[in-house]
């Protein structure tokens, strides 16, 4: 599904809220309309916009009742920064019959008090846990170098860009490679105007192109080992 679809569908409180009861356990459409305070015909709705995302699935019990539960494993992911914005989504499989990488199996060991194997995978919980704020700083710290980084190549594209032309050219690839018609389109600028400085720019070595499905894709140049 799109990202950006899905932060949308998220945008509502009430949707979150049907998430967060559901991520604690399966509800029936009573069980979260009593809990939100929220009339079952809206509550409805908003199932089925999170069923048709995939965010949730329903089952029916013995008494044929239907009751929702959350149907995915994903994270999404919003980065705000001065010279970004992305919102990607990430499937998580989660696979219960292959357990060769979880050290601590789904039943308990043969011969092992249940007890103790709650204690043990409580300790394996905390440890994912950890493991999980230390990838959230990692990830802090990568993007302030980011940020720092590209503060100093807009300082650079001052001093080398002969034009504001130039400026925004090298700014837009710098983000990431992208074909003329993206760059006409980005910077609301004739082709013509575009072309002729991303000519310039590639004669005086700052940036090249490739070919990928028989388009050309301008970037800035890189430099191999044997040129540092």
């Amino acid at each position: 599904m799109d990202p950006t679809k899905l932060l949308d569908i998220l945008g509502n409180e009430n949707r979150r809220k049907i998430i967060q009861l559901l991520a604690n356990r399966p509800c029936y459409v009573s069980e979260i309309s009593s809990r939100l305070g929220v009339g079952p015909k809206a509550i409805i709705s908003h199932l089925g916009l999170l069923e048709q995302a995939g965010l949730i699935e329903c089952s029916v019990d013995e008494q044929r009742r239907k009751y929702f539960n959350i149907a995915n494993n994903m994270r999404l992911e919003v980065s705000v920064s001065p010279y970004a914005y992305t919102v990607t989504l990430h499937d998580v499989p989660f696979d219960r019959e292959n357990k060769e990488e979880d050290p601590v199996g789904e039943e308990t060991p043969q011969g092992e008090e249940p007890s103790a194997f709650f204690l043990k995978l409580n300790g394996r919980l905390k440890e994912l846990k950890k493991r999980q704020e230390e990838l959230a700083q990692m990830q802090q710290q990568l993007q302030a170098e980011y940020t720092e980084a590209m503060n100093r190549c807009l300082d650079s594209i001052e001093e080398i860009a002969r034009n504001p032309v130039e400026c925004e050219l090298l700014f837009e690839l710098l983000k990431d490679e992208t074909t003329l018609a993206s760059l006409c389109y980005n910077l609301r600028l004739h082709p013509s105007i575009v072309n002729a400085n991303l000519i310039d720019l590639t004669k005086r070595g700052f940036i090249e192109y490739g070919i990928k499905n028989n388009q050309y894709y301008w970037k800035i140049r890189e430099i191999g080992v044997e040129n540092e």
